[in-house]
């Protein structure tokens, strides 16, 4: 993935790369939907080479429309809302209200059982925050809400205690294994190098294991970044990472899509066209490539019949400038208590 710079990879995180890591989430997620937990073979035979939206019907007649995204999306962009909302801090319960919402409407079939038990039991009990447990799994769709974390730290001196805090507070509204947590932190921690610019693509999953420290999604990744250094066919990669739904495979095959690619386009077709896991893999992928490529680097028709675009596009900026005020980069005048002017409170499907 190529990165814009001046000169050198010290670029500045801006309003357009935030938009360009939202847009591309939700661009790779919903790209991928329509041939989720397929195999690859199925997916070279019913489209070929997909690179374009979809939409998908299941066995009880429902269908999504092309361009919709799923819960990975929908998600981060409730932690979106909720840590606008609440300038810069992100609030378990605050965030859990939102995804109680999600969960009664269709977003609720996209959801993992492990997902789906937290949160019918934390309608009971409005508490968000479940207790660790080595055993429990760990997915790549829950990873991905490591996204809104790596954009609210991307600005500013770094604060890796706070990346690390909040990682593990988005996990644990659903799953509390340690491999969950890890598949959150990683995300965000990419996305992070991704936006800073700091180092060049093909390094950012091996520095990425290097901040997780060990553990099976290190190992991936790591086994990732040897890969990419070989330079293997994105296809093989994916093949040998794996692209099923353990994050130790979908994180770090979303990661070689990213790392790979020349423009944004390449990185979420890649993920997608592998199968699997295909809406978290191109979710993470779409991320990376849009938080380092930015807005402007997305094909205008990926972004023009993306459903729920107009939400994100409202989304990007505030989120941004509610970084900026956590970072401390620019001071808010508004009377405590003042809160800002209304937004969306969910994607609208225009």
């Amino acid at each position: 993935m190529k990165v814009p710079s001046t000169g050198s990879f010290g670029f500045r995180a801006n309003e357009d790369k935030f938009l360009g890591c939202l847009l591309g989430l939700a661009i790779g997620d919903a790209l991928g939907m329509p041939v989720e937990g397929w195999s690859r073979e199925r997916v070279v035979e019913r489209f070929g080479h997909l690179d374009g939206y979809h939409p998908r019907v299941f066995p009880d007649g429902t269908e999504v429309k092309a361009g919709e995204f799923t819960d990975e999306t929908e998600f981060a962009l409730s932690i979106v809302e909720s840590v606008t909302t609440n300038r810069g801090a992100l609030d378990p319960d605050n965030i859990g209200a939102r995804l109680l919402y999600l969960v009664r409407g269709e977003s609720r079939r996209w959801m993992s059982p492990e997902t789906l038990v937290a949160l019918d039991a934390a309608e009971e009990s409005l508490n968000f925050a479940v207790a660790l447990d080595e055993d429990a799994p760990a997915s790549g769709d829950v990873a991905t809400r490591g996204v809104p974390v790596g954009l609210l730290y991307a600005v500013g001196r770094f604060d890796e205690a706070g990346l690390r805090r909040d990682a593990e507070r988005v996990t644990r509204l659903t799953h509390g294994s340690p491999a969950a947590i890890a598949g959150a932190t990683a995300v965000a921690y990419g996305i992070n190098l991704a936006v800073r610019g700091d180092l060049p693509p093909d390094r950012w999953a091996g520095e990425t294991a290097r901040f997780l420290g060990g553990g099976e999604l290190a190992d991936a990744l790591t086994r990732s970044s040897e890969l990419r250094a070989d330079a293997t066919p994105v296809d093989e990669a994916i093949a040998a990472l794996g692209s099923g739904s353990p994050a130790r495979e979908s994180v770090a095959a979303g990661f070689y899509a990213a790392m790979a690619a020349e423009v944004f386009e390449d990185a979420v077709f890649a993920a997608v066209n592998a199968g699997g896991d295909a809406d978290t893999i191109g979710a993470i992928a779409g991320a990376l490539a849009g938080a380092a490529g930015g807005a402007s680097g997305i094909p205008q028709p990926l972004i023009d019949d993306l459903e729920g675009r107009i939400y994100v596009s409202l989304a990007a900026p505030w989120y941004y400038r509610t970084a900026l005020q956590k970072a401390g980069l620019i001071i808010d005048l508004r009377p405590e208590g003042e809160q800002p002017p209304p937004r969306p409170s969910a994607p609208p499907r225009v």
